[in-house]
Order: structure tokens, then sequence, then C-alpha cells
């Protein structure tokens, strides 16, 4: 199978090639945020001669936006518990291939602050279930999503220096990327059985450890920024960041995220057998982020620029007190943020509120960099992010998504 990829008006497009060399695609999650944009990114440039996408939410509760109502239309969709094995020989089962030639698994679980035993069930153990699967089935590429979050906080010589690379030292700083490197370890022991027993690789993998994904129609971590900046410049009151200035929350673009996918995917099909680079511990995995090195000044400066607000940051001394009693603080911030919002939805009669909203989660609130380093992704897999950075008219796209959604007072 031949793949290529080109540019066009900014943004990476692959070449498109006979239907009978395309890949058979199965998206698990495939209607949360990032698979919705894989979906689309498949259907856009036409890379498939079918796409599977799977969730347990029905496209009528998914909150999708008109431009995805071909790449997951209904004909596309399975409503399916993947982490049941039951469920499996369905879901693996394609229309018209033999097999299907990628799978993405997209799902498991994004809320913050949930039990450890959510986070197993829901995100580990979908993980390690798609991960035999496919060993089983021998599929040609699995991609699996994780964060740059699973690394340890790194030292200020690690950030002058480009981020954390994929061989850093780990120590993940929140419950969803415990369990995500839990999964990732779990991948690697699936591989290892699989071959053991099969004498070759049978497991052929890749995860994306990610940097904070946006977009339009985000509902994460900039969605909370943007409704706290809305409510902040109701009120004509500054909104003041804890820590430093130049703490990093390095990003990347969703529409970037699915080329990566993609990217990912044609390579580890291509590779007939582990090179020594994919034997390493770290072989497999990949930064994803842009060139950004997004900062928390960056991200203040933008949001001055488009809400016309001041904005600053805290003293040492407060931050240091909220660091300290991160919950209460945390509660003080919702309390005075959550009822003004809800007044400006009712003001401007939106009755149904959207999946965006300012309410904060004290796991958000800790004074760790997330700092990537993405020069392996650009030198293995030939990609580099198209949107290099986060900018203000970026971000102003996504407020613009929310007002078209009916989401924005």
């Amino acid at each position: 199978m031949s793949e290529a990829s080109n540019t066009r008006d900014g943004a990476m497009v692959a070449l498109s090639f006979p239907e009978v060399d395309k890949p058979a695609v199965l998206i698990i999650g495939g209607l949360g945020y990032i698979g919705r944009y894989l979906a689309l990114y498949i259907h856009q440039n036409e890379l498939a001669s079918e796409v599977r996408l799977v969730d347990k939410v029905l496209p009528q509760l998914a909150w999708l936006a008109p431009e995805f109502a071909e790449a997951c239309s209904q004909d596309k969709f399975m409503q399916a518990d993947a982490t049941r094995e039951q469920s499996l020989p369905k879901i693996f089962t394609p229309v018209k291939a033999a097999e299907y030639t990628y799978v993405f698994n997209c799902g498991g679980e994004t809320r913050f602050s949930q039990d450890d035993s959510v986070y197993t069930a829901r995100s580990v153990a979908l993980s390690l279930t798609l991960a035999r699967e496919c060993a089983r089935r021998r599929t040609p590429a699995f991609v699996e999503f994780s964060t740059g979050m699973v690394y340890k906080p790194p030292s200020s010589s690690t950030i002058s220096s480009g981020g954390c690379t994929e061989t850093a030292n780990l120590k993940p700083w929140l419950k969803l990327a415990k369990h995500k490197l839990s999964a990732e370890e779990g991948l690697e022991k699936v591989r290892k059985e699989a071959e053991k027993q099969a004498g070759k690789e049978e497991l052929k993998y890749a995860v994306l450890r990610l940097a904070h994904v946006w977009g339009e129609y985000d509902s994460g971590f900039l969605a909370r920024c943007l409704c706290l900046a809305r409510v902040y410049q109701e009120k004509g009151e500054e909104m003041k960041w804890l820590y430093g200035r130049e703490l990093r929350i390095n990003t990347v673009h969703v529409t970037d995220v699915a080329s990566a996918a993609w990217a990912a995917a044609l390579y580890i099909a291509r590779m007939s057998s582990p090179t020594p680079e994919l034997s390493a511990p770290s072989g497999r995995i990949f930064n994803v982020v842009d060139r950004g090195d997004t900062s928390q000044a960056h991200l203040a400066a933008i949001i001055h620029d488009i809400f016309n607000i001041p904005t600053g940051f805290q003293n040492s001394l407060i931050s240091t007190f909220a660091k300290l009693n991160l919950e209460s603080v945390v509660d003080d911030v919702n309390e005075e943020m959550l009822q003004p919002w809800a007044d400006l939805l009712s003001e401007k009669g939106i009755k149904r509120q959207g999946p965006i909203g300012p309410y904060m989660e004290k796991e958000l609130l800790r004074d760790y960099d997330l700092c990537l380093n993405g020069a392996k992704a650009a030198k293995v897999l030939g990609w580099r992010a198209q949107i290099a950075k986060m900018d203000v008219e970026g971000v102003r796209k996504v407020v613009e998504s929310y007002k078209r959604q009916n989401w924005w007072p």
C-alpha cells in the first residue's frame, strides 16, 4: 500500500490512491473530539475504502457540528462498548474488507478527577482489550492516544533545550495520565506475549503523547479558559493566572492530531519487522505538539486581545497559598464563576447548555510544565504541525464555532 502527503492551503492533505489500495479504518471513540476530527480528515482526503465509527454515545447526543455530518454519518456508526469482549466480533467485522487495516483508539475516560476504578475500567481495560484483539487479528496498525502529562515535570534546562523527549523520565501528575501510562505499559506486555507465542510480531502499534489539544468546538482545556474570560469580561475584572508567566502549557491543534495519527498508522503498517528503533522501550511512542511552545503568558496575551480585558499573574505568595489549599481555592473559583455563567446563558436565551463552561477541576491547577519535544515525530513520521502555534485568529475561530452551535453567551 502506497500513501503520501502534501500541503494545500496550509493544511496537510493526503494524496488519493485507487480504492483497492485504500485501508479499511476502525475508530473506537469515533464521536469523541479527536475521533470526529480523525473521521473528518479521512473523509475529506478520501483516504479509506471504508470507515467504522464505534462509540457508546449516539450521534444525536454527541454535539456534532454540521461539518461532521458526512464523515460521521449514521451508516458509518455503530453503537457498542468496546471494553466488552462479546462485542468485539461485531465491532471488528468490516462491511466490505476482510479485516480492518488501521485501528485507532480515541476512546476512554477523558474527564479529570475521577476515581481510579473509572479510569481502569474505561481507559486501561479498553486499550488492552483492543490490543489483544488487534494482535489476534494481526492488524497492520493500532494507534493509541495518550498524554504528555505522563512525563516528570521538566527542569529549566530541559525546557530551554526543547522540552521532554520520548525518553524523558516518567512521573504522571494527573490520575488520568497515570492510567494512560498504565495502558501504554500494558500494550507493550501484550505485544511481547503475542510475539512469544507466535514467534513473530503480532501487535503493531504506536502511542501518541499529546499536548493540550485545541480547536473549533473544543470542550476541554481551552474551553474552560475562554468561558472564564467571558465571565471576567462581563464583570469588568482582571483575569489573573496562578503561578508564573513562563509556565509551559504546550498545545496542538486537533486537525494536526488527526494528521499525526494517520502518519503513525502509515509508518507502523509499513514496518515488515521491528526496527531497532521500534524495539527500544520508547520506540513506538511519539510526542505530538505544535511549534509554538505555548506558555501561560502567550495564552494570557491572546485572551487580552480577544476579550479586551486586563490579564495578569498572581504574586508568588498567593500562588503558594493556592498550591497548598487547592481544593478550597477551586471551590471558591467555581462558586464565583458558575452562577454568572448561567446568568449569561439565560440572558442570551440559551436554554440547553452546551458542553462548555467555566467549571474548574482541582487537578488542572498544578504548577507543572507541559513542555514536549516534537522532533522525533518530524524525523521518523515525517509529520509537522501545520498550525504552528496557537494564535489570536485561531482562538477567535474557536469562539465563533461556539456561537454557531448556540453554546456562547
